[in-house]
């Protein structure tokens, strides 16, 4: 069933505007942050092989790129931004084929200061072969917080100003400086593996962590490759996108899940000790009971129940573990300390 743009705006006014917005020549469309598509006009719809608006509504937004993932950097840039402009993506028309489109992009906040949803237009460009590194160099510069040239060596040629910010510096007060510097330095002996891997390859990606000026650690996921264009072979292009927020979470959805494993352990532990142990309790006392006090075997037998009572308390306490704290043992080696576990 096709919808008319005043089914989907019912009121007079919303009515009149959308028929307005559905007569310009201009591809327009709302989307929700989850990535529905909640309208788009007509020239946006068949720019993309449909016949009409109405077929792309409630419709999956990341249906509609070639690269899913393109979605997720373009609306992280949005929100960190409030706008991005004349970003060139790969997008996927109704017949499958790919459409080159440069993307403008505005997030949209409601009076409370909640960012509802994503507002854009698109505007179609060539698809020559020779143009496509361009637009994606260009999508990797608007969508990455941290963009620099640097030399064969690793000094730095240029840096944009978010990579600056991000190091905490101005961008000319880092050109002609060695970007190893900026490196953790536990990281630094690999840069240079860095640098011939690019050499040799042409191109390298992966997980850069660095320093700002202040000492605070980030992570950066990069893609860096030789730039190779007007003679300049020597230089190596370097995007990279801060993914310090992201690495934390995950770090400590990993130590939540390690605690877990640790808690279960514990408890299995504890349980299957506390099996025998109770046997060689029950036995000592058994014995005890049946000794004098001036036999020679009494205070053996007393040393070996006080050992067995402490092994008792021991598995109690690792069994109720809810937290733990370490402690300092040998050779640098960090353990749980029993007596602190809570």
């Amino acid at each position: 069933m096709t919808l008319t743009p005043a089914e989907v705006f019912p009121e007079k006014t919303a009515k009149w505007f959308a028929d307005f917005i559905n007569t310009l020549p201009v591809p327009v469309f709302r989307e929700s942050l989850d990535g529905q598509v909640l309208y788009c006009n007509n020239a946006f719809a068949e720019l993309l092989g449909f016949r009409v608006f109405s077929e792309l509504v409630d419709t999956a937004v990341t249906d509609l790129y070639q690269n899913a993932q393109d979605r997720i950097f373009l609306v992280d840039a949005v929100i960190r931004q409030g706008r991005v402009q004349d970003v060139p993506l790969a997008f996927r028309r109704r017949d499958g084929k790919t459409i080159w489109c440069n993307v403008t992009e505005q997030a949209v906040i409601d009076p409370s200061g909640e960012l509802v949803y994503l507002d854009g237009v698109i505007q179609a460009v060539t698809g020559e072969a020779g143009k496509r590194v361009q637009r994606s160099e260009r999508k990797a510069e608007v969508l990455s917080d941290f963009v620099a040239f640097l030399d064969h060596k690793g000094d730095i040629l240029e840096i944009n100003e978010a990579g600056a910010e991000l190091l905490g510096f101005k961008a000319e007060d880092l050109v002609g400086k060695p970007i190893v510097e900026h490196v953790v330095p536990r990281f630094r002996d690999l840069f240079s593996t860095f640098l011939s891997i690019v050499a040799k390859t042409g191109k390298e990606e992966g997980i850069l962590t660095i320093m700002d000026r202040k000492g605070k650690e980030k992570h950066l996921e990069f893609y860096a490759y030789v730039d190779e264009r007007n003679g300049m072979s020597d230089r190596i292009h370097l995007v990279a996108r801060n993914v310090t927020e992201r690495i934390k979470y995950q770090k400590e959805q990993l130590s939540k899940e390690k605690f877990i494993g640790i808690l279960e352990m514990a408890g299995g532990v504890a349980h299957r000790l506390n099996q025998p142990l109770t046997v060689i309790r029950n036995t000592t006392t058994e014995v005890l009971s049946a000794l004098s006090p001036d036999d020679p075997l009494y205070d053996k037998i007393v040393r070996i129940h006080l050992q067995v009572e402490r092994i008792y308390e021991l598995a109690r306490k690792i069994g109720n573990i809810k937290k733990y704290e370490s402690m300092d043992y040998v050779a640098g080696v960090r353990i749980v300390d029993i007596d602190k576990t809570g």
